[in-house]
This record gives structure tokens, C-alpha cells and sequence, in this order.
């Protein structure tokens, strides 16, 4: 398992690639001819299906869906077939954590760096990969009290890093499908609940990691 000291260095890692990428992007446009890269904004939205896992045994693992939207921008750099995407997304998902339900609301964005190759401007295949940053917006808790009295807790992380893969297919100039697979760098959240022990005046604290994997169906359209 990934420790807070290494999440932290990850997260720092995945913040210094996406200004690197910001950095280029910038560096490319003041040098370069006009038509040497294009640079096109549009909008993205999907499907996500989500899979909980948790480190103990004794917890199910759930899958859920949800759906994300927002405005993406695309640059194709001067290097044949090589460019880069950057999105700001509304998530909106749903965790199930033992028959109780969450919703998550949270701030996306995913910075991309993609190869194609294809016939022109008809149809273009390619394959993407890069960092995702993701802010919670609503509620990080969940509190309840199961039918034997125990109380459960369940706290999402505020910030969480993440990485993507994915391939996708260009149609025409304007229309873009892809499937990406999101893997997180450390918990998602905590679980933590109270159990009865011998006694009934006596509890014991239990406590798992959760991590939320997902896959992304998208659709984009560009102007």
C-alpha cells in the first residue's frame, strides 16, 4: 500500500508533469510558425463506472456509475501525430459503502498526452495517457449507525492524484469517442467503524482503506 509520505510525493510528481505540459504548450505557441500546431476547445462529457476496493476482508467491493461534463482543450503539436488535452470536469458519482449510498461531487482535471495516427482529418486512432487531479466538492463524510448500534464512517480524501489510459478515435474535425481507465496513487478514503466485543460495554475500533478505480466512456465535440 501506498503511504501518506508517498501519496504526497506522487501528488507532487503529477503537479510538476502538468505545468512541464502547461510549460510546453506555452513554449511551442510563441516559437512556432502559425499552422504549425492547431489548437481547438471544445466540450466533454461520459459515463464512468466506478469499482471500490477495500483492504479488508471483510468489507464487499461495489461498483456504481456516474457522469462527468465540461469544456476540454486539444493542441496538436508541431510533431506529427503527438499532442496534448487538458479538461476541467463536474464529476457526479455515486459510492455504496454496505447498503449506504454517497454521493460525490468533484472537480476533474486530466491532462493528457496523446500519439495518433490516421487518414487526415477523416478518421484518426490514438492512444493517451497522463496525470488527473481530482477536488471534492461536496460532502467528504458519511455517517451511520448499522442495525447492531456499530457506528460507521466513511471520508473521502479532499485531493487525490490519479492516472489515466486510454485510447479513443478522431471522426471528421469535430467529433471524439474514448475509453480511459483511471487508476488512483493511494486511497480514495477511510473507513472506520466500532465493533461489540465479549462484553457489552466494550468496543474495538476497525479501520480499511478504500480505493475507487474507474472507467470512462467519453464523448467530445470540438468547435
Amino acid at each position: 500500500m501506498i503511504n501518506d509520505r508517498e501519496l504526497k510525493h506522487s501528488f507532487r510528481v503529477g503537479r510538476s508533469l502538468l505545468l512541464i505540459a502547461l510549460s510546453f504548450i506555452i513554449y511551442h505557441l510563441s516559437i512556432s510558425p502559425v499552422g504549425a500546431q492547431k489548437v481547438r476547445f471544445g466540450f466533454k462529457g461520459g459515463l464512468e463506472l466506478t469499482q471500490m476496493e477495500f483492504s479488508s476482508d471483510a468489507l464487499r467491493d461495489a461498483n456504481r456509475a456516474g457522469f462527468y461534463i465540461g469544456p476540454q482543450v486539444k493542441f496538436s503539436l508541431p510533431v506529427v501525430g503527438l499532442g496534448i488535452d487538458v479538461s476541467a470536469l463536474y464529476s457526479r458519482r455515486s459510492l455504496k459503502v454496505e447498503g449506504e449510498t454517497m454521493l460525490q461531487e468533484s472537480l476533474l482535471i486530466p491532462g493528457h498526452i496523446r500519439y495518433g495516427a490516421g487518414i487526415g482529418d477523416v478518421l484518426t486512432v490514438f492512444l493517451c495517457t497522463g496525470p488527473q487531479l481530482s477536488f471534492n466538492l461536496g460532502d467528504d463524510i458519511l455517517y451511520w449507525r448499522d442495525r447492531y448500534d456499530n457506528n460507521k464512517q466513511y471520508l473521502l480524501q479532499n485531493t487525490m492524484l490519479s492516472l489515466d489510459f486510454g485510447a479513443g478515435v478522431t471522426i471528421g474535425s469535430n467529433l471524439e469517442a474514448a475509453v480511459y481507465y483511471n487508476q488512483p496513487l493511494g486511497k480514495t478514503a477511510d473507513f472506520t467503524w466500532d465493533q461489540l466485543g465479549s462484553e457489552v460495554t466494550s468496543f474495538s475500533w476497525k479501520r480499511a482503506k478504500s480505493r475507487t478505480n474507474a472507467w470512462h466512456v467519453s464523448l467530445s465535440y470540438y468547435f
